[in-house]
């Protein structure tokens, strides 16, 4: 009988767990989406060419050839 309840106690620690990252994932996912609305309407950004990021569209606009021309020197 007591193996059955440790058994059911392992069971409910881990759906808790499972259940506390989900939230706190969703909440996160939730946060990313707000976090850029204060930017204001004139600062798009977009993905970063060649890179793992966001740079603002209007800074790329402005001088694509410095852009790429610094990338390659780093």
């Amino acid at each position: 009988m007591s193996d059955n309840s440790n058994n059911n106690n392992d069971k409910e620690g881990t759906s808790f767990l499972g259940t506390a990252l989900a939230v706190i994932g969703v909440v996160g996912a939730i946060a990313g989406l707000f976090s850029g609305m204060g930017s204001g309407p004139n600062k798009k950004t977009m993905k970063a060419p060649g890179k793992d990021g966001r740079i603002f569209r209007e800074v790329f606009e402005s001088d694509p050839k410095g852009y790429f021309r610094n990338m390659r020197n780093k």
